[in-house]
């Protein structure tokens, strides 16, 4: 039985239901299940998963992430993808002699990526794979909480928000956003709003209108 509805902003130790199933924002206490976080609600048949209002970004093997390439090492890269413990790239993933291959001719210090999280140790250390050169566009910084938000239900914000703009845009689960080419200003400023009003409702709508509004239907 749930106590609260989808969309429902909860606060640390309030009741969600009970015999429910639910995510890690949420603790449970014999059969009643209790919100661990501040944020928004969303239900899906009887299952209770909480977008926590903020936090940091904790990386999940599968995770799609943009990357910062901070030294070219013997046989790998180190990256940074807004975690505090060491993020790596072996040198494997882009030639088969790694240890006798200048890798800064892949990458170099200052280059941005796109990868997938491959695996993620004990201690959160985490390898990644399927590297792909991000060139020119502007990175965006933002709430990596407020990141399903910005892609939307089976990716409808996003894909409103390029089909209107005409950019180009990347989404790390890590809270970077790359956006390229048509109408950047108006796509990174339409995330920023995303971003900002997460947590309300309507926002889909207001988004489309305020699209519309800008570039005409």
């Amino acid at each position: 039985m749930l106590h609260i509805k989808d969309r429902e902003i909860v606060i640390p130790g309030q009741l969600m239901g009970d015999n429910i199933r639910h995510d890690i924002n949420c603790f449970h206490e014999k059969d009643k299940v209790y919100s661990s976080v501040h944020g928004m609600v969303r239900v899906e048949d009887n299952y209770v998963k909480i977008i926590p209002s903020t936090g940091w970004y904790m990386p999940k093997e599968g995770d799609l992430i943009i990357g910062v390439i901070t030294e070219v090492l013997t046989g790998w890269w180190a990256v940074d993808i807004r975690v505090p413990n060491i993020c790596s790239l072996r040198g494997e993933e882009m030639t088969r002699d790694p240890l006798n291959v200048d890798l800064s001719q892949y990458f170099n210090v200052g280059d941005v990526i796109s990868a997938k999280i491959l695996e993620v140790d004990e201690v959160n250390a985490c390898h990644l794979t399927r590297p792909w050169k991000l060139e020119g566009g502007i990175t965006v910084n933002v709430n990596p909480k407020r990141v399903p938000r910005v892609v939307g239900k089976k990716r409808s914000m996003l894909n409103i928000i390029k089909e209107k703009t005409g950019s180009k845009i990347i989404v790390g689960q890590n809270g970077w956003i790359w956006v390229k080419e048509g109408k950047t200003e108006l796509a990174i400023r339409t995330i920023r709003k995303i971003e900002k009003e997460a947590q309300t409702h309507g926002l889909t709508d207001r988004i489309t209108e305020m699209l519309e509004r800008e570039v005409g239907k």
